[in-house]
């Protein structure tokens, strides 16, 4: 996949307002609780998450990073930044990259990594992807790691068709995510033996963590993870073509679609 050949100043994004676009009121109220609550989540978890986080997760992100193409100049979107793992390599290959975060904290570690690292080229904003308003047709490429499955499902529908109109045409999505139902194919069900098996090896922390995990996978609190043909159907009813998904590692995979030139 590669980008337009387009350079340029990149878009300029607002914050769009929750209430009025929004037909149901309870989803919207669900979509601002957990708004609220991953900003505390991610906020506390700033100094920590490079160090503690699954090397697994560095792994996806380069596996994305290696399936596109950019250039300088190329106008990229990164939803759910956290601290940097996707925009601060696309951002020194030239791209002009828009790093957006739900958490301030996130974002300020971004741009004091950007700057260590002497990249102009990146800007940080702390806005929830659920909110976020780019002009049409203004990005080359849009790209998220590990971040839109803890979206709520309709959320992530939403979201998907908004990237459709931001990107140009022959413009590229490209998403590093959980990819994993609950339980209903023999994929599901390995994947999650195998993590079952690897937790309860930690002894009694480890038990508890088994507890947790079933409760909010069960009832889709926190995280909402979705399998591999799932995410294929939100890109192609968002309007999205030549859609490839990829297994990584475990439960986590590739997808990426392109918007028809």
């Amino acid at each position: 996949m590669t980008s337009g050949p387009e350079t340029g100043s990149h878009p300029e994004p607002a914050s769009r307002s929750g209430g009025s676009d929004d037909s149901n009121w309870l989803s919207a109220l669900a979509t601002q609780h957990e708004i609220k609550r991953q900003r505390r989540t991610w906020d506390s978890r700033v100094n920590s998450w490079d160090r503690h986080s699954s090397p697994g997760l560095q792994t996806v992100a380069d596996a994305l990073i290696d399936s596109v193409v950019v250039q300088p100049g190329t106008r990229v979107l990164d939803l759910g930044c956290g601290t940097g793992r996707l925009s601060l390599p696309l951002a020194q290959r030239g791209a002009e990259v828009l790093a957006v975060d739900v958490s301030p904290a996130m974002v300020r570690e971004v741009e004091e990594q950007a700057r260590k690292l002497g990249l102009t080229s990146l800007r940080a904003l702390d806005v929830p992807m659920e909110r976020l308003d780019i002009p049409e047709g203004s990005l080359d490429l849009v790209v998220s790691n590990y971040a839109l499955h803890h979206l709520l499902d309709p959320d992530k529908a939403k979201l998907l068709r908004e990237t459709f109109k931001w990107l140009r045409p022959g413009g590229t999505i490209a998403v590093a995510d959980m990819m994993l139902g609950r339980g209903g194919s023999s994929r599901d069900r390995q994947i999650i033996a195998s993590k079952v098996k690897a937790m309860a090896r930690r002894g009694i922390p480890g038990y508890w963590r088994i507890l947790k995990n079933v409760v909010r996978f069960l009832v889709r609190v926190h995280e909402c993870p979705l399998p591999p043909d799932a995410w294929e159907k939100l890109f192609k009813d968002a309007g999205f073509e030549q859609i490839e998904s990829t297994s990584v590692v475990a439960e986590a995979g590739l997808i990426v679609g392109e918007k028809p030139s």
